[in-house]
């Protein structure tokens, strides 16, 4: 167990947190999604300093009681802990189990999913009723989640109601418990709006049919073609589903001065090589694809210089989210040289106890 003024010590190194003691528990607000934290001391067991997936620093904590351990962790823009089982949140004696449940999840993916089953709900035509039903329990796990670590996600609910309200509640699920706090939420939500995000899939869609090679100068040096010339920006249009300016912005985003060179083929294959200056050395990253099954990461080099920064997790989590944006189902880095590279860790949590703990509740 860790002393108050030590829990905050934890937190304060973190930008974009704001930590203070409020009741005799760490309030944490974090300002990247407007919602605050409040953890009791005596429940943080033991903690980490650690590197989040997009390469930001973050503090790991294991929180736990006499009968179990659950994890908690804080990053300068989200916050990742472990949603409830469905027995809390549903009045049945029969076990409803959602096979691709996360162990654990972030509140940004918590809000994100909330809204697209909201958006599924409110297109025209038919609605896979069983599927909505597992992402709507799913959700309601996650946000009675948040509320016991003290967080309020009112948007979170008010994509809910939208969800709930847009197919009249008529979805395959028992009742839910009472839970005055969801009620406190829901009445908040319902005063409300929320919006979706400005600009989908299907409108980057439409505007890379209409690449020119002004918008690969306008983003150059930055991002530059092999060879620009008419033939590289059909076989843009043809197999590139966003613009210039998305595929740069993702895959350089935070990656200061960061070049990306890319080359296409008549085939619809292609590769990139990035290269990240930093001091007398830069680092390097190049990856390839023939089809639209695999995205192989072909080297990454890091310099002695630029290790033990988050950056391999930036570099890897910026790979990831480009890669998922142009639809290829799998990434695969090839690691070769073995004692000669050592490939950071990525996912949550990292606790040996913790993650030992989660494998047998999933079991």
């Amino acid at each position: 167990m860790m002393e108050i003024a030590e829990v905050v010590g934890v937190l304060e190194g973190l930008p974009g947190i704001r930590a203070a003691v409020t009741a005799g528990r760490v309030s944490a607000y974090v300002a990247a999604i407007d919602d605050t934290v409040r953890i009791d001391a005596a429940e943080v067991l033991r903690h980490r300093r650690i590197w989040a997936p997009n390469g930001d620093p973050a503090a790991e904590l294991v929180m736990g009681d006499e009968q179990e351990v659950w994890p908690l962790i804080l990053t300068p823009s989200d916050v990742v802990y472990q949603p409830v089982d469905t027995a809390i949140v549903l009045d049945s004696p029969i076990e409803f189990r959602i096979a691709n449940a996360p162990h654990i999840v972030a509140y940004t993916e918590m809000e994100q999913a909330a809204e697209q089953v909201a958006l599924a709900c409110e297109r025209p035509g038919p609605v896979e009723l069983d599927g909505v039903a597992a992402s709507l329990l799913l959700v309601r796990c996650q946000v009675v989640a948040a509320t016991l670590a003290g967080l309020r996600p009112v948007r979170s609910v008010a994509w809910w109601q939208r969800a709930w309200a847009a197919i009249g509640g008529d979805v395959p699920l028992p009742p839910f418990r009472a839970d005055p706090v969801w009620d406190e939420l829901a009445q908040q939500a319902s005063t409300s709006t929320v919006t979706a995000a400005a600009e989908g899939p299907d409108a980057q869609g439409e505007a890379a049919a209409r690449v020119t090679i002004a918008d690969f100068r306008a983003v150059a040096p930055a991002l530059s073609a092999v060879r620009l010339d008419e033939e590289f920006v059909s076989f843009w249009r043809a197999f590139m589903p966003v613009t210039p300016a998305r595929f740069g912005g993702v895959l350089l985003d935070r990656l200061d001065d960061a070049r990306a060179d890319v080359a296409l083929y008549p085939d619809g294959g292609g590769s990139v090589d990035v290269t990240i200056p930093g001091g007398d050395a830069a680092a390097l990253l190049q990856f390839s694809w023939s089809g639209k099954d695999e995205l192989q990461v072909d080297e990454i080099r890091i310099p002695a210089a630029m290790a033990h920064s988050g950056l391999f997790q930036r570099v890897m989590f910026n790979t990831e989210r480009l890669a998922a944006m142009l639809g290829f189902r799998q990434v695969t880095l090839l690691a070769s040289g073995v004692g000669a590279y050592a490939f950071a860790v990525m996912g949550y949590p990292r606790d040996p106890g913790l993650h030992q703990a989660l494998r047998r509740r999933r079991q």
